[in-house]
């Protein structure tokens, strides 16, 4: 809710300001350009479709002698006075709507309520006409409702005079001070002269129009001057004319041909104050009362802080913690720091010495050995020596490496001579100590598990006189056929040399003999 409040303000001010209003039409090359004098006028607009341009046009204005009357090279200005009830502004035309002429260079039109200057100043807010406008497309045709006033319907039996001007600005100033036309309902005087239908050198206007241009002679609908230079609105109670304006007074304000006068209106004008006092008078009372409140506030704050805390320490306790705090600014002073302090200064200087030291390079000593290994590329290799190879059938998960077989190759390669001679049984249990020591020593042999197992267990390093394997003394006995009349199947041997020894060993333990 309070930025919603300080938005509606900010955008006040600015409208106050001057910063935003109604646009009027482009000044120069891509708007409106006029070369203006009393005695000749050229008007170039890109306001319509397309640029037109309106050379040698002569203006009307006031001649004032022993009789006052419009006239070309005039000595002095028209006048329109009266109230101002509707305005509009022009930033470009359509054709469509049937502008056409001399209407592409009107950037504004009024409309005012004739009467003296003075009648004007008179008029009481609410008292004046209202209009409710409808269209206002072509300049000097607007298109009214029903309101104080239907501009639509005016005519010998309407109660007021009214003029209907297309006003042209002669400089940029006069262009930009049309803005002010948008505020209704005060005194106007507009100071300018009527565009005759013929140019200087006396030829007819080359576009025909004779709509909106100064009328002369004396008919009923002749243009005729008031003993001020006032136009005289006629029996039928409008006039509806081009302007080309050189001054305009508003309620009190001048806006000049120049810009230099004395009253002159500006964009955004206060009242007493100014533009410029305004402005100051926003920065001093508006941003330095905020200002102003917010310490206020503080202190506010503060204090009822420190009420709190006396009453919940006591006197005793506010005494220690000011005395703590004393010490600490004698401290900060002698140049002593706190600990949190040292703790933040060396928590920098940390990260200032990470920042600058450089991460050390791996020499390749310190690579390791699997500083050539490449897991990609291995995985990726489809080579039948690098991967493991299925042993069994294809449903079974045992597999055997390359580096199982090489082991198993090398210990093959290593394992002692004796394993290559034939085993023979003895003729005796008792005739051969080694043997019996072999058969008694060994024990006995679990079911061989399969052979990677048993590779993995076995040391790479030979050792002298190994135990023979039962699985590689089959196999040496497939390949060396031994002579069946001399030795009888081996599991006999084997049983009587374990029954002999257990027998002999039962003999000597026996002491009591």
């Amino acid at each position: 809710m309070r930025r919603a409040r300080l938005a509606m303000l900010m955008v006040a001010t600015m409208v106050f300001a001057g910063c935003l209003g109604a646009n009027t039409a482009e000044w120069g090359s891509n708007g409106i350009d006029v070369d203006f004098s009393s005695s000749e006028a050229s008007i170039t607009t890109n306001l319509g479709d397309g640029e037109l341009s309106f050379e040698n046009l002569s203006p009307i204005g006031c001649n004032v002698g022993e009789e006052i009357y419009p006239s070309k090279n005039a000595s002095d200005r028209i006048k329109f006075s009266g109230f101002l009830s509707a305005s509009m502004l022009y930033e470009s035309h359509d054709p469509i709507d049937g502008t056409k002429g001399m209407d592409n260079a009107v950037t504004a039109a009024v409309a005012i309520q004739a009467m003296s200057k003075a009648d004007a100043g008179n008029v009481k807010d609410g008292e004046g006409a209202r209009i409710d406008i409808k269209q206002w497309n072509v300049p000097l045709m607007p298109e009214t409702r029903a309101g104080t006033v239907d501009l639509d319907e005016i005519d010998q039996d309407t109660e007021s005079d009214w003029y209907i001007l297309g006003l042209i600005p002669t400089t940029e100033n006069l262009n930009d001070g049309f803005k002010a036309l948008t505020e209704w309902h005060k005194p106007i005087t507009v100071h300018g002269y009527l565009i005759s239908p013929t140019l200087v050198n006396g030829s007819t206007f080359a576009s025909g129009q004779t709509a909106g241009y100064y009328k002369s002679g004396n008919a009923s609908y002749s243009h005729t001057l008031g003993n001020e230079c006032e136009l005289n609105v006629g029996i039928n109670n409008l006039q509806s004319v081009y302007v080309l304006v050189d001054e305009i007074e508003l309620n009190g304000e001048v806006i000049s041909a120049s810009g230099n006068s004395d009253d002159e209106w500006k964009n955004g004008d206060m009242p007493f104050l100014g533009r410029a006092g305004f402005i100051l008078f926003f920065l001093i009372v508006g941003i330095g009362g905020a200002v102003g409140m917010f310490i206020l506030s503080q202190m506010i704050v503060r204090q009822g802080a420190k009420e709190t805390m006396k009453i919940l320490l006591g006197d005793e306790g506010l005494a220690k913690i000011k005395k703590v705090a004393a010490d600490l600014r004698r401290d900060k002073k002698s140049g002593n720091i706190s600990p949190t302090e040292r703790k933040r200064q060396q928590d920098k200087q940390d990260r200032e010495e990470k920042k600058q030291r450089k991460p050390p390079g791996k020499s390749k000593a310190d690579t390791g050995p699997l500083a050539g290994f490449d897991l990609d590329s291995a995985l990726s290799s489809k080579s039948d020596d690098d991967g493991p190879q299925d042993f069994g059938s294809k449903s079974s998960s045992v597999v055997v490496s390359q580096e199982a077989i090489k082991l198993e190759q090398q210990a093959m390669d290593r394992a002692p001579a004796v394993q290559n001679e034939t085993w023979t049984p003895p003729t005796s249990t008792r005739a051969s100590s080694p043997v019996s020591n072999v058969v008694s020593s060994e024990p006995a042999r679990k079911k061989t598990e399969h052979f990677t197992g048993s590779v993995r267990k076995e040391s790479p390093a030979p050792k002298a006189k190994a135990p023979v394997k039962k699985r590689r003394a089959a196999k040496k006995r497939k390949a060396v056929m031994p002579d069946q009349s001399h030795v009888e199947p081996e599991p006999q041997y084997e049983e009587k040399a374990h029954q002999e020894a257990f027998e002999e060993d039962e003999d000597f333990s026996d002491f009591s003999l």
